[in-house]
């Protein structure tokens, strides 16, 4: 038998609770167990350390004692066979009722009120299944007639979500709502998720299971800070170039050592593209950009090209090597190039479409948005 249970596997597991501390019990009744050895056991990491063991007499009853031990899961393990995942809290002394050949869904366990809580959460958990089979076996049999089922179904599960839901809930800070949580979705209820995390931290902090399950809230936290800040960059560029705003002033170096501005291009329709030698992405967009800029730089459109590369010599070679006839200037400030930070430019390819005035229409169009813009512009 695996005797390592690893955290994805422990809301499959019908887990109970159970308490003990220095001067507390873990008495087991096991119909059929008699002569058995049972062994009680913590995990540390995907490890498993054996706290006690008690040989159970001819009813089939044993008794465990260990340390005073932090909430956490703990297993029971009969003859090697057979396992039980429980949750000890020292203030607790229960008492376990089970069948030999069933010992995962114990007959009772009384005095841990984690446990009476898991358990009564699994019994809602069976009940809903076995509705949930029932109406799935209904909707393979007959397809053609399963409307109505499906919504039943449908309802079925909504109102299973929300039963669990409220179990989190009402059970945030004990280790039988890591169980439960697995019934959400950590999207929709990523407040529950964390609101779950920061009660069982004053809990179990030391657990593998609270660790692990920490980790994954804590990375998907970190996740929607990141999407936070991405939304906030977005709202500041489009407070700094407001669409119908006035494209700021753009004057620098060109390949040949002179200077362009791009108020030398009032009059036509223009593209600023930030781009640089470096950039793939850019690259790859140059041949579908050129095709569009050759069919309507007749029509009153000019690209400007503002580059943020830092070497000369790569900058001039790109130009060439991609076939890029437009305007080009750089500072050769990589990202520092004043340009880009007045612009607000955080990641290239970036583009700014200003109009004949030289106020801006539109950002971020690719080659392909380009062309549709233009033909509604200046016709195709």
């Amino acid at each position: 038998m695996d005797r390592n249970i690893p955290f994805a596997l422990l809301a499959a597991t019908l887990l109970a609770a159970c308490t003990n501390n220095g001067s507390n019990t873990i008495a087991l009744s096991m119909e059929g167990g008699a002569g058995k050895t049972a062994f009680l056991e913590r995990f540390e990491g995907r490890k498993t350390i054996v706290l006690d063991s008690t040989k159970l007499n001819g009813q089939g009853e044993g008794t465990f004692k260990a340390a005073s031990l932090p909430l956490d899961f703990y297993r029971i393990t009969v003859a090697g066979e057979e396992q039980l995942i429980l949750v000890l809290d020292s203030t607790e002394s229960p008492v376990v009722q089970a069948k030999a050949g069933q010992f995962g869904s114990p007959t009772s366990i009384s005095g841990s009120k984690h446990s009476e809580a898991l358990y009564h959460f699994q019994a809602e958990v069976k009940a809903y299944e076995a509705q949930r089979d029932e109406l799935r076996n209904r909707i393979a049999a007959a397809p053609e007639q399963s409307t109505s089922t499906v919504d039943e179904l449908n309802a079925l599960n909504a109102a299973f979500y929300e039963t669990s839901k409220r179990f989190v809930q009402e059970n945030s800070a004990s280790p039988a709502a890591i169980t439960a949580l697995s019934r959400l979705n950590m999207q929709r209820d990523f407040e529950l998720f964390k609101q779950v995390r920061n009660d069982l931290r004053k809990t179990m902090p030391g657990s593998t299971f609270f660790t692990q399950f920490r980790e994954t809230v804590d990375r998907m936290e970190q996740q929607e800070l990141a999407m936070k800040l991405q939304e906030e960059e977005e709202k500041r560029l489009a407070n700094m170039l407001p669409i119908g705003g006035e494209a700021p002033e753009i004057r620098q170096q060109t390949p040949d050592g002179g200077t362009y501005a791009l108020s030398e291009m009032r009059g036509k329709y223009v593209l600023i593209d930030f781009w640089a030698s470096w950039c793939k992405p850019c690259r790859f967009e140059n041949p579908a950009m050129k095709r569009v800029y050759d069919k309507y730089k007749g029509k009153g459109f000019e690209i400007l090209g503002v580059s943020l590369d830092r070497s000369q010599d790569a900058w001039v070679q790109a130009i060439q090597a991609d076939g890029i006839n437009w305007k080009h200037v750089s500072d050769l400030g990589f990202w520092n190039n004043a340009a880009a930070q007045e612009y607000g430019v955080s990641s290239i390819p970036f583009t700014v479409l200003v109009d004949r005035e030289g106020r801006i229409i539109e950002k971020g169009l690719r080659s392909a948005e380009l062309e549709v813009k233009l033909a509604e512009l200046l016709g195709s």
